[in-house]
């Protein structure tokens, strides 16, 4: 017998297990969960960076990714205190492109072309 997983979730919310089962899920308790939806942009690729203003950690700044052949959203996060931003679950090898904007409106948006998730 073959199992063909399409779909794993994990962390951030609290899943539906009803709903899951319904929709024909199956649901695996793990230790360390993983998440990723395998296919043309979701994998198991990672884009990290750091927002900065005059050189100084800047947050929170809103930090999009996008893909670089259709310019199709893919995730959008708010930078953490320290700075800090992560973007999980991206094909390895997509290209794409990432924005931030300034929240105050002070600077134009800062654009970072040609990132490749690792």
């Amino acid at each position: 017998m073959a199992i063909k997983i399409n779909r794993v979730f994990f962390g951030g919310y609290t899943p539906n297990y009803a709903k899951l089962l319904a929709m024909r899920y199956m649901v695996a308790r793990l230790q360390r969960p993983i998440i990723t939806i395998l296919d043309a942009v979701q994998g198991f690729g990672q884009i990290k960076g750091t927002t900065k203003k005059v050189g100084a950690n800047y947050s929170p700044v809103p930090v999009c990714v996008f893909r670089r052949d259709n310019r199709q959203l893919l995730w959008e996060v708010k930078s953490k205190a320290d700075g800090s931003y992560t973007f999980r679950n991206i094909a390895v090898g997509l290209e794409c492109f990432v924005v931030a904007f300034d929240p105050n409106n002070q600077y134009n948006a800062v654009i970072q072309d040609n990132v490749v998730p690792k």
